[in-house]
């Protein structure tokens, strides 16, 4: 009873609390609302969001349609920031229209470039450029050219993402000329496109090109103002060495930089200055050394929940290098990891920069394959031989006996479908009008009409049309689809699907009995024949109707007849 008082004054508590902030909040002004929010919106986006739904919810009170739409601007921000990206969607369209009806340039570039990134991140990389396109333009009416290059910039990256190379490489250079026009007022901006450029051309494995826009950007970064920069041009030239087959010296640099890395504390940055580590040594055939640099990667990644797109690579050479120590267990563990993370990832679009060939896993795959078979087979005991060879002959006791169920299974349907052909084939159906009432304005004279018709359109096997509907059999025997469907559904007791459906199976029983050449037709032929426009949809009716598959129907008539010419 304590217990439950102390939870109902906890409760109670947190709720006057609450209400005590959004109190204090409701008194704050626009400018200290705004304030507030922009001082946490780096530090603690959850908080930032308190204090933007707080200026939301002041100025939706008023008429300043300015301040709203910058309102909800801020609301899709931080909800992007945030990861909820339908309601930062949302929140910048709401924006978006008010900026338009206002013809409020500023929060139109805003606006334009945060829908850009809001598709990016979702992967909606075509409608991101078409944002980025809107900004671009809107930039050029204010004449702003820092907006130009970011646009520039972004759309570069989101080419690069795509792999679409050369145009990515015409857009991050586009911003290089114009930057030249403006130096040195726009120094950080040249740092990043050369960073841009330079990994585009990793990418595409020409380490030469990528060396000159390196050099460039390092000559333009001072170590200690753009430190983080600075490092990424650096490991950027790692990734040069290695491609040029350096890799004493990609190694050597990477150790230069593991105390700024460290300095810094960006994990991207770790992970990536182990995975180079591992790949040199992995080339340089000091495979205890790779493992050391790939498992602590793979270590950090899984106890630190951090995503690093190269982990496929990572799990990839563990898998090689333990296969070539034939640790089976952990090639094989790795290789199983490697291919999960394959299938997770296989829609994004990231190259690393080390392709790994389809040819070079299907040789890995084989050799722990191979490994596994080897080490079962050292495993493997006269006992289990026993047990085996038990199982085996259990499978094949409980096959024979399943095939011999199945067989005579078939035979009894084959069986009474013959004696369903031999009806068909010799009896028909006398229908004649009985004194129904009918919603439909139809005598007796005309439901006979309608079923002579439905005679001969049998006789003359119409309904093996493969466009035949009640539309077409309504029109072929001059009369609606109503009355149509009405005197099949009252005199032949069924649907008119049901009844050309079994029209048209029924045809198929006796064609395929009655005429041998049909038997050697392909199943789409055999299809066609019947009304049907796929063969899997036959088959599928076939067997639902008389139990059997078309083809296990056309062998028993040929073993029937076979046996027959024996006899």
């Amino acid at each position: 009873m304590k217990l439950s008082f102390l939870i109902a004054g906890l409760l109670l508590l947190s709720f006057n609390y609450t209400l005590a902030q959004t109190d204090s909040l409701a008194t704050k002004s626009f400018k200290e609302l705004e304030d507030l929010y922009i001082e946490y919106i780096y530090t603690s986006p959850k908080k930032a969001k308190v204090y933007v739904d707080a200026l939301y919810t002041l100025v939706s009170k008023g008429t300043n349609k300015q301040r709203i739409a910058k309102a909800l601007y801020r609301k899709g921000y931080i909800n992007s920031k945030l990861g909820n990206t339908k309601e930062a969607y949302e929140f910048t369209e709401a924006s978006l229209k008010i900026a338009i009806a206002i013809n409020d340039l500023e929060l139109l570039l805003q606006n334009y470039t945060q829908k850009g990134s809001i598709y990016s991140k979702t992967g909606a990389y075509k409608k991101g450029i078409e944002q980025y396109l809107k900004a671009k333009q809107v930039a050029k009416k204010t004449k702003s050219m820092r907006d130009l290059l970011a646009m520039t910039y972004n759309i570069g990256l989101i080419k690069k993402q795509i792999e679409d190379y050369p145009e990515a490489l015409e857009d991050f250079k586009s911003n290089l000329n114009e930057i030249k026009k403006w130096a040195p007022k726009y120094s950080l901006k040249e740092v990043l496109n050369c960073a841009a450029l330079a990994d585009v051309y990793l990418r595409m494995e020409t380490p030469d090109s990528a060396l000159v826009y390196i050099n460039r950007g390092l000559s333009k970064t001072p170590k200690d103002t753009y430190k983080e920069l600075y490092i990424d041009l650096l490991l950027n030239k790692v990734i040069v060495l290695f491609q040029k087959q350096q890799h004493q010296q990609s190694i050597d640099l990477i150790h230069s930089l593991k105390k700024t890395i460290e300095e810094i504390g960006n994990k991207q940055k770790f992970m990536t200055s182990y995975l180079y580590l591992g790949k040199n040594y992995n080339t340089l055939k000091m495979n205890d050394s790779a493992i050391v640099y790939f498992e602590k990667i793979k270590t950090f990644v899984s106890t630190n929940s951090f995503s690093f797109s190269e982990l496929k690579e990572v799990y990839y050479y563990l898998a090689k290098l333990y296969s070539e120590k034939e640790n089976t267990q952990k090639a094989t563990e790795n290789f199983k990891l490697f291919e999960d993370f394959s299938k997770k990832n296989e829609l994004t679009n990231k190259k690393t920069y080390h392709t790994i060939k389809n040819y070079d896993i299907s040789t890995l795959k084989k050799e722990i394959s191979n490994l596994n078979i080897q080490s079962q087979q050292q495993e493997k005991t006269v006992s289990y031989l026993y047990i085996t060879a038990s199982i085996l002959l259990s499978c094949i006791i409980v096959f024979i006996i399943f095939y011999k169920q199945k067989q005579r299974s078939h035979k009894k349907r084959f069986e009474s479908l013959l004696k369903h052909i031999e009806t068909i084939e010799t009896s028909k159906e006398m229908l004649t009008p009985s004194k129904q009432k009918t919603d439909l304005a139809i005598d007796d004279k005309g439901v006979l009409e309608i079923l002579e018709a439905l005679e001969k359109f049998e006789e003359k096997e119409q309904f093996l049309h493969v466009d035949c509907n009640l539309s077409y059999t309504a029109k072929k025997l001059k009369t609606n689809t109503a009355y149509l469907s009405h005197v099949i559904n009252t005199y032949k007791g069924k649907t008119f699907t049901v009844y050309l459906t079994e029209l048209r199976i029924n045809a198929a029983l006796i064609g395929l009995k009655n005429n041998k050449k049909l038997q050697l037709y392909s199943m789409e032929a055999i299809a066609n024949e019947f009304g049907f426009k796929r063969r899997e949809t036959f088959s599928k009716i076939f067997k639902n109707i008389t139990g059997m598959q078309p083809s296990s129907y056309i062998k028993k008539l040929q073993e029937s007849h076979e046996k027959s010419c024996d006899d």
